[in-house]
């Protein structure tokens, strides 16, 4: 009978469950709306629901299922399995996840923050395979973020290590969801990118491509800055420099930190391509110190969007 494990990627927005093989490949993906301002037990029942779906469609398809593999979307304590900290659900603060969906499922559970589990899905089977130490990023509506040394997730005593996007780059700049001031994730999020352009044309009065949005016309979204950036649009391509470079003082700063040679960045943002990557490399190799620089590389994840979903549910057949 073949095996597969059950990955869970819970999104703000959406969530996507998946059976995957232990050599990576998906067999089955669903993605269902997250109801994520809604009380714990609506937000359950949905996860409860998806996870239930990808089972049934596995057991019909006779595979033995391992196990579950969730990655969640902030600070879970791994003494106890409790939310501390998950920005996009701001009522489940406190509640024991791990010991809710148990009462569902009869499987091992294994658990990370997103940001680890889509590492562990590009270090297994992505980009970062053969490498042993290397940093992720996932640049959406937050900044994700993770580490591993030596081949093993940097998690500090309650495993909250990790978090790269509230590196403070800019004490005076813009207000971050953490209530700190000048995150990293304040400053190159999706959000921030269309924060950051909507302040340029409001204070400037500058008349380009984007104008239209900011009339009202279609709502503005970081991607559609992107396409007007990669269209040539000066504005667009001013912000995705600002945002590429912030990008890449942190990643010199930890290549001077962690020795890391190879950074990986995943998320909606990242497909910007070039206008985000390219000064994101210039400033990180500025940025990093002699000997450190000329050995840093800076990757799209190769998993791309399964990379959390696919990391999730290895977890159920590795030690990490």
């Amino acid at each position: 009978m073949r095996k597969v494990g059950i990955g869970l990627d819970i999104g703000g927005t959406n969530s996507v469950a998946a059976a995957v093989s232990e050599d990576g490949k998906i067999f089955k993906k669903e993605i269902g709306r997250t109801p994520s301002k809604k009380e714990p037990r609506i937000i359950i029942k949905s996860i409860v629901d998806l996870l239930r779906f990808i089972e049934e469609w596995s057991l019909n398809k006779r595979f033995e299922i391992v196990g579950i593999g969730l990655g969640i979307p902030g600070l879970i304590d791994f003494t106890t399995g409790v939310v501390e900290i998950l920005p996009n659900f701001p009522k489940m603060k406190g509640f024991p996840i791990i010991d809710e969906l148990k009462k569902y499922f009869n499987y091992k559970l294994r658990y990370e923050n997103d940001a680890s589990a889509a590492l562990i899905g590009e270090y297994r089977f992505g980009a970062g395979r053969g490498f042993n130490d290397l940093i992720c990023f996932t640049l959406g509506t937050g900044i994700g973020g993770a580490v591993l040394t030596n081949g093993k997730l940097l998690r500090g005593p309650e495993g909250f290590a990790g978090e790269l996007g509230h590196i403070t780059l800019d004490p005076d700049g813009p207000l971050c969801g953490c209530g700190n001031r000048g995150c990293l994730e304040a400053l190159a999020s999706a959000p921030a990118i269309v924060r950051r352009a909507n302040e340029i044309m409001y204070e400037r009065k500058i008349k380009t491509s984007l104008s239209g949005y900011l009339e009202g016309e279609e709502e503005l979204t970081a991607s559609l800055i992107a396409q007007e950036a990669n269209k040539g649009d000066f504005l667009a391509q001013k912000i995705y420099e600002e945002v590429g470079r912030w990008l890449g003082i942190a990643i010199g700063s930890l290549a001077n930190v962690f020795n890391t040679h190879l950074f990986l960045i995943g998320g909606g943002v990242a497909n910007a391509g070039d206008i985000l990557f390219n000064p994101m490399k210039d400033e990180a190799f500025k940025r990093a110190l002699p000997g450190i620089r000329d050995k840093i590389e800076i990757k799209k994840f190769k998993l791309g969007d399964d990379a959390g979903v696919i990391g999730a549910s290895s977890l159920v057949f590795f030690n990490n």
